[in-house]
């Protein structure tokens, strides 16, 4: 055991100084090895190795016997020093040689000799985990001073030793054959408390189980760092960064920041594969650097991280951006939301195996904690596992109240979710909310919305399928041209930017207040619709974007410059499909379908069919005239309701009727019939859309006498449960 051994090397010293002497003395006159969890087999037992590796389990800390002093209740002798590998050990015999006692002894615990115990449990990290693995599990065993310092989620590099304890879990288990041994009784027929090693657990089944015991535990939660930076990514100053960096890599950083296309050539750099989505690729560099979190005189926590969604048709790109960030970032997961629970992302508590006892297990959000967590198929998530990430996405923690166990644990991670639009396309002619299977707090937790669209580009198309080919011959040559800066220039170029905190200035405060209005404003206004309601959360992407952006550009304070190009960011994530076209052919279509299972009486239906491939019009002309119908209706149905007298009438406009209204509004802005009958058509089909796509006017028959009416000319109403 890796006690006995440094007992020999340094006789006479206590355990708690051996523990700081090999943490810190120790490195220097012992050689370090390290490896990877793969690589621990037995061949390395009882050698001095690094492993990194990261925290899924952590559990309670509780003290552990080291060094047991024992007095013998027959002869009264004290026995000093009995070693505990990892059991209750008595002493095999008296050290009396007249007493020769083997099973009555009595731990003093005053003189005995105690240290904290705590164990968790690691697995690889995602950058050595060879593809389409599975990560493998570790127990470390920590003590004295070492307890405490990992928690989950944390990525941390453990030295010590690879040793081989008893798997006493196994043995206690149900069901396997182990033989316990019969109670040990005394001369007085009673039973004997206590066990001398593994007797009493059983003899016929011994297994043994590795573990790693560290005498060092060192946290490496940065970003972007390498691993034996600061334990905080934001925390680490320029100058502890410029003492971890050559002179080449502080000339190569400084020359990038002089660059005036250091934004778009960093975004051709990052995702060189990827053709187009320029805007997409921006956002995602600015999530990647990030805010500036902040902490209020109230204790406030303000969180500074990202968190962007792409929506989109199916192949644009969407799992590909979430792939390359899962590689660029030394601390990113990679998860299926269809795949996921609700305690697979945030927290579990099980049971442990060998105590017994509750202990929390991490999720993907806190094993990303100061990472990124990319989230693909959001969309297909239950929704009680999408409210589990509330809290998560907005106070960056996690409460866990279950099983008496009450936690609040960090979960200060950037989430990019991609999700597919209800239907599998994206319908242009309804807003964002209409389009995903989102809820309305999940939505507003989200500082940037992107919407992918497959449209139908000869060029675009061209270039894409002239990407695609390229990649599947092997030519990199024009991969190489577009790509200006490497990987880990970039990676250490987002860990200079991050040492910035930028300050808001004066005139960039005036101009994020004035440019919040704006979106206010236009949300309330009647004749566009937001993709999503603008409220205060808006405002606080808006600061976090501008100090992104300072930070991308190594600026000290937030400018004008870097609010306006913040809010161009944030106006199209908004209201990119905000004015849609509306076809209304699709209305045509189904008349004429209805028309052909019935006799054709009347030719003008070919003259109609011929102008029914102008049937387009944009989506605020489509709201306007719609608006003016459902109000004119309205108010029709209140007028007659009032007016008539007779039963016989109902209080409703005919569809005729209703066409004939516009037209008699709108007929001065026409010049030729021609026109006035492409209008008279395209209201036409507005209503039909407004019957039976949008189901906000519903038609009605005629009663008494009318009850025989044509059915071409219904009455018209407004649907009573629409609110507009």
């Amino acid at each position: 055991m890796i006690t006995y051994q440094i007992h020999r090397i340094q006789e006479g010293t206590s355990t708690s100084v051996l523990q700081t002497s090999l943490a810190y003395t120790g490195i220097d006159s012992f050689k370090i090895f390290f490896l990877r969890m793969r690589d621990l087999t037995a061949s390395q037992l009882g050698r001095l190795i690094k492993v990194r590796a990261q925290v899924v389990r952590a559990h309670p800390i509780h003290p552990e016997l080291l060094m047991g002093t024992f007095r013998c209740s027959e002869c009264k002798i004290v026995i000093r020093n009995v070693e505990q590998p990892f059991k209750y050990t008595q002493p095999t015999v008296c050290f009396n040689p007249q007493c020769g006692n083997r099973l009555k002894f009595e731990l003093l615990t005053n003189e005995s000799k105690f240290v904290d115990f705590q164990k968790v449990r690691v697995q690889e990290t995602q950058s050595e985990l060879p593809r389409g693995s599975i990560p493998r599990n570790l127990e470390v065993i920590l003590r004295a001073d070492t307890v405490d310092l990992a928690q989950p989620g944390d990525r941390c590099e453990f030295i010590g030793t690879l040793i081989v304890i008893p798997d006493v879990g196994q043995l206690a288990t149900p069901g396997d054959r182990s033989l316990e041994g019969k109670p040990l009784r005394g001369r007085d027929n009673q039973e004997v408390g206590g066990v001398t090693g593994l007797k009493a657990l059983g003899v016929r089944e011994l297994s043994y189980r590795t573990a790693f015991l560290a005498c060092t535990v060192i946290p490496s939660n940065g970003r972007y760092l390498p691993s034996d930076e600061l334990e905080e990514s934001d925390a680490i100053s320029y100058e502890a960064l410029s003492k971890r960096l050559t002179p080449s890599e502080l000339d190569t950083i400084c020359q990038m920041s002089q660059d005036r296309k250091l934004l778009t050539n960093m975004c051709r750099s990052l995702f060189p594969t990827i053709h187009g989505a320029d805007e997409v690729k921006k956002g995602i560099l600015l999530m990647l650097c990030g805010g500036v979190p902040k902490i209020t005189e109230e204790k406030t926590h303000l969180r500074g991280d990202l968190n962007v969604c792409l929506v989109g048709d199916p192949s644009t790109a969407k799992s590909q951006f979430l792939k390359h960030v899962e590689r660029f970032s030394p601390r990113a997961v990679y998860t299926s939301g269809k795949a996921s629970s609700a305690a697979g992302l945030t927290a579990a508590v099980v049971r442990d195996e060998e105590s017994f006892e509750f202990v929390i297990e991490a999720g993907a959000l806190m094993l990303a904690d100061n990472g990124v967590c990319c989230i693909d198929e959001f969309d297909k998530m239950d929704l009680k596992d999408q409210v589990a990430i509330h809290e998560a996405m907005e106070q960056q923690t996690i409460s866990i109240t279950k099983a008496g166990v009450k936690a609040t644990l960090n979960a200060r991670t950037s989430i990019l979710a991609a999700a597919n639009p209800i239907g599998g396309r994206y319908d242009r002619s309804k807003s964002l909310r209409h389009n995903i299977g989102l809820s309305a707090p999940i939505i507003s937790r989200f500082d940037l919305f992107f919407v992918l669209i497959d449209e139908c580009n000869d060029i675009v198309d061209y270039a894409i399928a002239r990407s695609i080919v390229d990649l599947h011959m092997g030519r990199h040559g024009a991969e190489d041209t577009h790509t200006i800066y490497s990987v880990d220039n970039i990676r250490r170029y987002i860990a200079f930017a991050r040492c910035f905190k930028p300050k808001i200035s004066g005139e960039a405060m005036e101009c994020m207040v004035e440019e919040y209005k704006k979106m206010r404003q236009r949300d309330a206004s009647s004749g566009t619709k937001s993709a999503w309601r603008i409220t205060v959360r808006q405002l606080e992407s808006l600061v976090r974007l501008s100090e992104a952006t300072a930070r991308l550009h190594c600026a000290d304070t937030v400018t004008q410059a870097h609010v306006r190009e913040a809010f161009a960011l944030l106006n199209k994530s908004i209201i990119r499909v905000e004015q849609p076209d509306i076809n209304l052919e699709e209305e045509d279509q189904h008349q004429l379908t209805d028309a052909s299972e019935t006799p054709v009486i009347d030719q003008p239906t070919t003259e109609t069919n011929t102008t029914a491939g102008h049937l387009r019009v944009t989506y605020d002309e489509y709201r306007r005239i719609a608006s003016l119908l459902i109000l004119r209706a309205r108010n029709w149905c209140e007028t007659l309701a009032t007016d008539s007298e007779s039963d016989q009438t109902p209080g409703a406009p005919k569809r005729s009727e209703l066409v004939n209204w516009y037209l008699e509004e709108v007929v001065d802005e026409f010049e030729t019939e021609a026109q006035l009958a492409e209008v008279k058509l395209l209201v036409e089909r507005i209503i039909d859309r407004l019957i039976k796509k949008d189901n906000i006017l519903i038609t009605i028959g005629g009663t008494g006498l009318d009850a025989s009416a044509d059915t071409a000319d219904p009455y018209i109403v407004v649907h009573p449960n629409y609110v507009e």
